[in-house]
């Protein structure tokens, strides 16, 4: 059995190793088993296209990022997981008053946004599912999006486009001033 250098708290060989990915992994099991059935369903398919090695850096910390907020939530004062994007934007505005005119720019941005997704995936007759699949994300993060419980980044809005066979600019205003 190779054996490595033992260290203060390191473990020094391959079953104790085992053992402490076994003893940091079953937090992340005991969560997954405490979901509920969508939230599970969701998590274990952002785990699938996490091992899947086909994600650039950026979309595996978004999907890591992701399956953090679904197993260990941060939970707010009415126990609704995470934090609630228009909390966060008022709290933004009474940190820093001039923040006001740029969150009200990015939300007409978004909805925007998700008002030309909707009508783009009616037009071409794509499900969430489907649509999903050809961008490569979660059916859950499409669905976000369209509710607009989370802002796209610009490299998944071109990767939708892409998928749609549009530019981006068909679904992401690039004006800054109303339409």
């Amino acid at each position: 059995m190779e054996t490595i250098t033992p260290k203060m708290g390191i473990p020094h060989s391959a079953e104790e190793v085992q053992v402490s990915a076994y003893k940091l992994a079953s937090p992340i099991v005991r969560a997954l088993m405490e979901c509920e059935p969508k939230l599970r369903d969701a998590a274990l398919e952002l785990f699938e296209q996490l091992g899947s090695g086909e994600l650039d850096q950026e979309q595996a910390f978004a999907t890591t990022a992701l399956i953090a907020e679904i197993l260990f939530p941060n939970a707010d004062h009415r126990g609704i997981p995470g934090l609630d994007l228009e909390e966060a934007e008022k709290l933004a505005v009474m940190v820093e008053p001039t923040a006001g005119p740029l969150i009200a720019e990015m939300d007409r941005q978004e909805a925007t946004f998700a008002e030309r997704l909707r009508s783009q995936m009616e037009k071409q007759e794509l499900t969430q599912a489907e649509l999903a699949k050809k961008v490569g994300i979660g059916q859950p993060a499409i669905s976000m999006m369209l509710n607009r419980t989370c802002r796209p980044q610009r490299k998944t809005v071109q990767r939708i486009a892409t998928a749609l066979g549009i530019d981006p600019e068909e679904l992401w205003p690039t004006n800054t001033k109303g339409e």
